[in-house]
């Protein structure tokens, strides 16, 4: 039965977090970031007033990758994103509605304006996708469900042939229905500029907290088997890095290892990416981590990465290896025209929009139904640096209820597990997710065991979350003026 719920009041909170290792990726390295938190209260047409969450990292230099802005004017970009996401959302949630026509009147309004503001789609969707999450998580706890049962029983009333005409809702529940995982197989993230064996380590920089540093050191701790690895765009030294890299896990993986390779959209053509694949193939020192390679991630500049012409050299990547978008994924209709010129999948991402996620899991599924096994389509589950309590946890519970068995996860250590987070916060997290966390109050981390974490403690009323964030120990923003919020010029350099 589909519910309908509508917005009583949005507030925002902010609070900034260090990076205990710096993380590059692309062209830019991250060492610090804001994390921005949405609590928006919703009432039922029975009178029930809940606050529903979201919460993403305002993340310099994927969502726009414009080298004439700075980080500081990505952030001030994004917030202007969730500033143009709030009038609309409280527009079409003025009145008791289903989550889906919330959804299906402010999300094309959003990109419009954003649009016109000067912001790229997928800046413009990222305010709209904290709302998605904040007002699923509020129908959640009204209705008692959580994100599965929520789609089981369209309780936010999604119709997709709304989207996509060849759709209906039994797509959803074809994999909405399926048992979900207890467990994920994690993808640790090698960044550009990750140490990979002790001696690769600068004594006098490292960080001196107990956790590990170097991919070795992880492999080790987390018995890790899953991995995917930052390449930068010149052939030669990216062959060097992925050498090394193979040489580690050759050493030191003895099961069945899972790779893929995250382009950044770092190639400049399609030929140079298939000089590297080619390469790549004909490595000796390469031979067991070519074999171990799942897929490539968008390997080309979103401006250039759907042009017609490349149907027939993706085609050929395609003989090499499946090719994905992530960046390219910027709008409803993305995934369809990336598939017609031969990429075989598509990321998620909940600063993406989780709508969006659910409607291309839903193409993947129909699509699929009369496909041989090597040309399927397939999604895939990617990190944005999702930090813990709330990005993290609502990212893996999409995760959960897509049914994707493997993710990415780099926030977990490029940050310093949960010490951004209030002492309420941690007593909290491992008293509700004691699978998902180890260590107590003072130190907590995502826990790993055997290269997986445990996600099934996520299957609260909501999205994911046990207990409302600690905002008293938080900074409350307000987003009431047009002017930039956070100007400080090198905060974020």
């Amino acid at each position: 039965m589909v519910l309908r719920i509508k917005i009583k009041e949005t507030r925002f909170y902010l609070r900034h977090i260090e990076m205990r290792l710096p993380f590059r990726f692309g062209a830019y390295t991250l060492r610090k970031v804001p994390l921005l938190h949405l609590a928006l209260e919703a009432e039922s047409e029975g009178g029930t007033r809940v606050r529903g969450f979201a919460a993403d990292n305002l993340m310099p230099k994927w969502f726009d990758k414009d080298p004439a802005k700075a980080p500081i004017d990505n952030i001030n970009d994004l917030l202007s994103s969730v500033r143009i996401a709030r009038h609309f959302y409280a527009e079409s949630g003025r009145n008791h509605t289903s989550v889906w026509t919330m959804w299906r009147e402010a999300y094309p309004l959003c990109l419009r304006k954003g649009e016109n503001e000067g912001l790229n789609a997928l800046v413009a969707s990222f305010g709209s996708s904290l709302f998605e999450r904040a007002l699923l998580d509020a129908l959640g706890k009204i209705a008692e469900r959580d994100l599965i049962g929520i789609l089981r029983e369209n309780i936010a009333g999604i119709r997709p042939e709304d989207i996509h005409r060849e759709l209906r809702y039994e797509d959803i529940l074809s994999w909405a229905a399926e048992a979900p995982p207890s467990t994920l197989i994690v993808r640790h993230t090698v960044g550009l500029l990750d140490p990979l064996e002790a001696a690769d380590l600068d004594p006098e920089t490292s960080p001196q907290d107990g956790l590990p540093h170097t991919l070795e050191e992880y492999i080790v701790r987390h018995g890790l088997r899953g991995f995917k690895i930052k390449i930068r765009g010149e052939i030669e030294a990216d062959l060097d890095r992925l050498r090394r890299i193979a040489a580690v896990l050759d050493r030191l993986v003895s099961q069945p290892c899972l790779v893929t390779l995250d382009g950044n959209e770092q190639y400049r053509s399609i030929a140079e990416f298939q000089a590297l694949m080619h390469k790549m193939a004909e490595d000796p020192k390469l031979k067991k981590f070519y074999q171990a390679m799942a897929f490539v991630e968008q390997p080309l500049d979103r401006a250039t990465s759907l042009r017609p012409e490349l149907r027939s050299d993706l085609a050929d990547l395609a003989n090499l290896r499946p090719v994905i978008i992530d960046e390219s994924d910027d709008h409803l209709d993305a995934f369809k025209t990336a598939a017609a010129l031969g990429y075989r999948g598509v990321s998620t991402k909940n600063c993406k929009g989780v709508m969006k996620s659910f409607l291309n899991r839903s193409l993947i599924a129909k699509w699929n139904q009369d496909r041989p096994g090597n040309d399927r389509f397939f999604m895939t589950a990617e990190d944005l640096t999702n930090v813990p309590i709330v990005p993290l946890q609502q990212d893996l519970t999409a995760v959960r209820a897509l049914k994707i068995p493997h993710l990415e996860r780099n926030g977990y250590h490029y940050g310093r597990g949960l010490s951004h987070c209030s002492s309420r916060e941690r007593e909290l997290a491992l008293r509700y997710h004691s699978g998902l966390y180890e260590g107590d109050q003072e130190g907590a981390y995502v826990r790993i065991t055997d290269g997986r974490i445990r996600v099934d403690s996520l299957a609260v009323p909501g999205l994911g979350v046990a207990f409302d964030p600690d905002f008293e120990s938080m900074a409350e923003l307000s987003l009431d003026s047009s002017s930039p919020i956070m100007p400080e010029k090198d905060a974020f350099a």
